[in-house]
């Protein structure tokens, strides 16, 4: 297919072994992970029915801490990655030219991190243990949080809490729906005094309009909220040590974080306490703090960060590129690590035209792989270097906003991000039947579609279903001048997989498997020529 299933792992977040008793009963966690003394602990609980946010614990590699949730018995009832909030890959960007400059692995002290997990009613405990290279292979245990723990701080947030004096109240800047079915970005200024407000909510107008400036954005512009929250600090400004400037502000904010001159860092436990003042667990799924200073700078993270610098929107958008989308960055600067398969849509280590993610893309005549300074910008081919490695690793694209700031997101990263969006405003990039119905002859659920042509391709349902066990069925009738076929999915707990498949030269497609518990969903995919198709499908809940 021409998007990599794992890209799913940005939408499906918390996918695991058994499903939760109620659909959409969500918990949300904040825990503290502290690397001086390598533990993590609760801090925080909410609990909604809110749509699982993105997370892409393996965009750009690295470390990750697993969640396992079980029963008073021990049994595992779902299993979840995320990123180690304690490593920040941080990033220096050249403002003029859009290029790398620098690259650096930061050790964070005292991270605070969201996550939303199944509310399951078996659920005695989540454990949690780091993973990653360096770690042996079941993990390092960082703590254990029990339902007790969990119980105890949803009853305190039930209860009625004074808002926090310094956060006046919010606005919704972009107003596309209710919070709890659209991806809700929240951005809140630091170092804006009382007298520093008109600014303020002028200086968030700017990062709105610029987000909504980018074409991907706009296009999408349906799937998301924007939230200003308006925080009051005692002192305008930022803090910005090589400078000898420090400021009393309500997030601590500082530029040079961490020694690195163009990395902004802000306390993360101070921007949640902030955000929840004025959201529920429903509305903050990208944090985004502004620092009020036009010197260059930002970061990515759980707490994603800017200036007021002209080209900083560029490198938020590129941050975003990571956090909401799962996407590699393909620059080949810093440190090339692992031989396998990297699991982001937009970087492979195949050289093999059918292997290729983004194959179906790749024009017949364009050579593999593809030379560089001979092809218009935004052709798709196989360019080397990538994801930190300057061979042995590929591109979909010459140059990219993955890989350059300033440049078009290429139609590769266009799709994987259009997809993320897609399960914001129920729009798969196919036209499926928008109210299928059950087929009392077949015993199953029909839908029909149209694919607009070669690599394009529908899921059915969308975006997946929990299976108890027992025999999936997928029928499908497509067009005589068209060559479609059928693929069903399963998640291993880390990504998609292919379980079955019917790949006739035809449309018409059968597949029959007998399924273990798990998630599926069934894949309709052009290989050649575009039409309406018909889909029966069966799937024992």
């Amino acid at each position: 297919m021409n998007v990599t299933p794992s890209i799913r792992l940005a939408v499906l977040l918390a996918l695991g072994i058994v499903a939760p008793a109620h659909a959409g009963d969500t918990l949300s966690l904040r825990l503290n992970a502290d690397a001086q003394r390598g533990g993590v602990h609760l801090v925080a609980a909410e609990q909604s029915t809110q749509r699982l946010r993105p997370n892409n614990a393996s965009a750009m590699g690295g470390k990750t801490l697993q969640l396992v949730g079980r029963d008073a018995k021990g049994a595992t009832l779902f299993v979840q990655s995320v990123r180690d909030p304690r490593h920040l890959h941080a990033e220096s960007f050249d403002p003029v030219s859009g290029r790398i400059q620098q690259v650096h692995s930061v050790l964070l002290a005292q991270q605070q991190f969201e996550v939303q997990l199944p509310y399951h009613p078996k659920l005695a405990s989540v454990q949690i243990t780091e993973q990653g290279q360096g770690v042996r292979a079941n993990g390092l245990r960082l703590g254990e949080v029990r339902i007790e723990q969990i119980r105890q701080l949803l009853q305190r947030k039930a209860k009625a809490q004074a808002q926090a004096s310094n956060v006046l109240g919010s606005e919704l800047l972009v107003n596309s729906g209710p919070a709890s079915k659209r991806l809700d970005i929240v951005i809140m200024g630091d170092g804006y005094t009382s007298a520093d407000m008109a600014k303020w909510r002028s200086d968030a107008n700017k990062v709105a309009n610029g987000l909504l400036a980018d074409p991907l954005f706009a296009a999408n512009k349906t799937a998301f909220n924007i939230r200003r929250v308006d925080v009051v600090s005692a002192q305008s400004g930022i803090d910005d040590p090589p400078y000898n400037i420090y400021r009393n502000t309500a997030l601590n904010a500082t530029m040079a974080c961490s020694g690195i001159d163009r990395l902004v860092c802000a306390d993360s436990n101070l921007a949640y306490n902030a955000a929840a003042q004025v959201t529920s667990a429903d509305g903050r799924d990208v944090i985004l703090v502004v620092g009020n200073t036009t010197r260059y700078g930002g970061g990515g993270g759980y707490i994603a960060t800017m200036t007021m610098h002209s080209a900083a929107t560029e490198l938020a958008l590129h941050e975003l590129g990571h956090t909401l989308f799962g996407l590699a960055d393909e620059y080949d600067y810093g440190s090339c690590y692992g031989s396998g398969e990297p699991s982001a849509p937009n970087v492979t280590r195949q050289t093999q035209r059918g292997y290729i993610k983004w194959g179906a893309k790749i024009a017949g005549s364009t050579p593999l792989p593809t030379p560089l300074n001979r092809y218009a910008l935004g052709t798709v081919g196989l360019f080397q270097g990538g994801n930190y490695c300057a061979t042995g690793v590929y591109r979909p694209t010459e140059n990219s906003k993955m890989r350059t700031l300033g440049y078009p997101w290429d139609a590769v990263n266009w799709e994987a991000a259009s997809k993320i969006f897609a399960t914001y405003k129920g729009d798969d990039g196919s036209t499926p039947d928008p109210d299928p119905q059950p087929d009392p002859g077949q015993g199953g659920t029909t839908v029909t579609g149209n694919l607009r042509g070669t690599g394009y391709y529908a899921d059915h349902p969308n975006p997946y279903q929990y299976v108890s066990g027992g025999t999936i069925t997928g029928t499908l009738k497509g067009p005589s001048n068209a060559d479609f076929e059928l693929h069903l999915y399963r998640w291993n707990g880390s990504a998609w997989k292919i379980v079955a498949r019917s790949e006739s030269p035809t449309s018409n497609e059968s597949i029959t498997y007998n399924a273990s518990a798990g998630y599926y969903t069934l894949e309709v995919i052009s290989q050649s020529g575009s039409g309406n198709y018909s889909l029966t499908y069966t799937m024992p809940k």
